[in-house]
């Protein structure tokens, strides 16, 4: 039986980055600092924890799933669906020429989804939600923002229209951030995927001769062709560079984005500064 206790509400942190693109010094814009990905069986414990009737985790985890699977028929079906957390509408699009319609459909040139809109209850619970604030104003060495696609990378003012392109398997995607450069001669450094949702827990290793672009602000890497859509990836930097990007330190430095991304989704529009590197990976003695 669960024997978990009910956990305290954590606050809801935010990371306050400085924000370069403005000619003021002491500005910021707001980041959420993400805490984990929680999977079915994380949310069925705690509903178990705070049961009165003293279900086990295994049976609520179990009911979860089978609910959104029914969910995912009656989407993939044409309904629409409203829970607590928000409403889900499946949606489609496509060009097609008259005479097409007639036929059955390319399938490749059409692209079902699904779009979300927040529930009454979910805004409610983000406006109870306690802040918290973390200011990174002194912050030294690498500093990762986003993933964005390799074309919002070269137009971010497509993303901040509305008009992105969403991160997909098999294409360029950029790591967007501060005194990223890397670069130096162990066999840890460049980028590592990991991926939080699910039970895989794949991961995917880039050394520095598949980085590129590769500079102050940016470093690029060809997301796996198999990555599913919808799939969720951490992403961790390893660099010996120092924050110039020419000076090679005696130890590596390794961090990870507090954020994650998704595959076939357009992500955040960050702010960031012109980059003043653009000198490629270099060569590392």
């Amino acid at each position: 039986m669960a024997t978990k206790e009910p956990t305290q509400k954590p606050p809801f942190k935010l990371k306050a980055q400085e924000l370069k693109l403005t000619e003021q010094t002491n500005d910021y814009y707001l980041q959420p600092e993400l805490v984990k990905c929680l999977g079915v069986d994380d949310i069925a414990a705690e509903v178990a924890a705070l049961s009165t009737r003293q279900e086990d985790p295994e049976d609520i985890a179990r009911i979860l799933r089978q609910s959104m699977q029914r969910m995912m028929w009656y989407l993939s079906s044409g309904y629409s669906v409203s829970t607590p957390l928000g409403y889900f509408r499946p949606t489609a699009q496509g060009v097609f020429l008259e005479s097409e319609l007639n036929e059955a459909l390319d399938r490749s040139r059409l692209e079902l989804g699904v779009k979300y809109s927040m529930g009454e209850e979910m805004r409610q619970a983000l406006e109870e939600a306690d802040i918290a604030v973390t200011v990174t104003k002194a912050a030294s060495g690498p500093q990762l923002y986003s993933v964005v696609s390799g074309q919002d990378a070269e137009n971010p003012e497509a993303a901040t229209r509305g008009e992105g392109t969403p991160v997909s398997a098999g294409q360029t995607c950029v790591i967007k951030g501060r005194n990223i450069k890397v670069g130096g001669t162990g066999e840890e450094i460049g980028v590592t995927l990991t991926r939080v949702d699910g039970d895989t827990h794949t991961t995917v290793f880039f050394p520095l001769n598949r980085l590129y672009p590769n500079t102050r602000t940016r470093v690029g890497f060809v997301m796996p062709a198999d990555a599913p859509q919808g799939s969720v990836w951490s992403v961790t930097l390893c660099t010996q560079l120092a924050n110039d990007g020419h000076y090679l330190l005696k130890k590596t430095r390794t961090v990870t984005m507090d954020t994650n991304f998704v595959v076939g989704e357009v992500s955040e529009s960050i702010p960031d500064g012109e980059d003043d590197d653009d000198s490629g990976q270099g060569t590392f003695g």
